[in-house]
């Protein structure tokens, strides 16, 4: 049902129509934890998308609102450009104030490299195992999606963005990263996030079986983000960072 955007048979004004979708994005990132494309607000408004994405760029000038590239699938389809997605700001602070909360406790509590990167990954083990559970119960009952399909949509969900590294669909680019700002203080999270693809392949519907996943993880490798591959043989998890 179309958001009404006029009141009292008066069409509302600019900062009026830009505070309905605000509230709208924040009820949007409430129930979903995601933010909107320009279309999605254009539909629920019933305005166009170019007025729609007009008012959401001045909603970010006005650090009100965030936007983030994202791919609308998940997958690379070879042509476009990623869709862009807006987001209310509390979104992103929520999200960093948690993973620097969770970096300072790792730090304080190992603070040897070795203990710290070995305590990192074990708490995104955890976390992804909690994703891949929280997937298989959204997941329809006659429903088992592969791995690779969960995985693009779990990250998709928080905000990496992922798109296919083609030929090989196990490898992917995340083009996007909810924690950037906090990755130089803490590049611990680089590993945090290691541990969670692995618990998150480990424990998803069709995780290999009498095998382990190894997983290689390159951050900021090429102009289009983070490079990850999965690979289902019995090698460690690695994490390649740059020289």
């Amino acid at each position: 049902m179309s958001q009404e955007i006029q009141a009292h048979g008066k069409r509302r004004s600019g900062e009026e129509i830009r505070s309905a979708i605000l509230d709208y994005l924040h009820m949007a990132a409430e129930q979903t934890g995601t933010g909107l494309t320009a279309r999605q607000i254009g539909e629920a408004f019933d305005i166009h998308p170019t007025t729609a994405r007009f008012h959401l760029e001045r909603l970010v000038e006005q650090g009100e609102a965030v936007r983030q590239r994202k791919d609308s699938d998940g997958q690379s389809t070879g042509r476009g450009r990623p869709a862009v997605i807006y987001s209310p700001t509390f979104m992103n602070r929520v999200r960093e104030d948690m993973i620097s909360s969770l970096c300072m406790a790792l730090e304080t509590a190992c603070p040897d490299t070795d203990s710290r990167d070995r305590a990192a990954l074990k708490a995104g083990q955890v976390w992804g195992r909690a994703l891949a559970r929280q997937s298989r119960g959204n997941a329809e009952k006659d429903l088992s999606p592969s791995m690779t399909r969960t995985l693009l949509d779990t990250l998709a969900t928080l905000g990496f963005a992922p798109v296919t590294a083609e030929p090989d669909s196990s490898s992917l680019y995340l083009t996007s990263c909810p924690f950037l700002d906090s990755v130089n203080t803490h590049p611990i999270i680089c590993t945090i996030h290691l541990g969670m693809v692995l618990g998150l392949v480990e424990n998803s519907s069709r995780a290999v079986k009498n095998k382990k996943a190894s997983i290689l993880l390159t951050p900021l490798s090429s102009p289009k983000g983070c490079f990850l591959k999965v690979a289902k043989v019995d090698n460690k998890p690695r994490r390649k960072v740059k020289q």
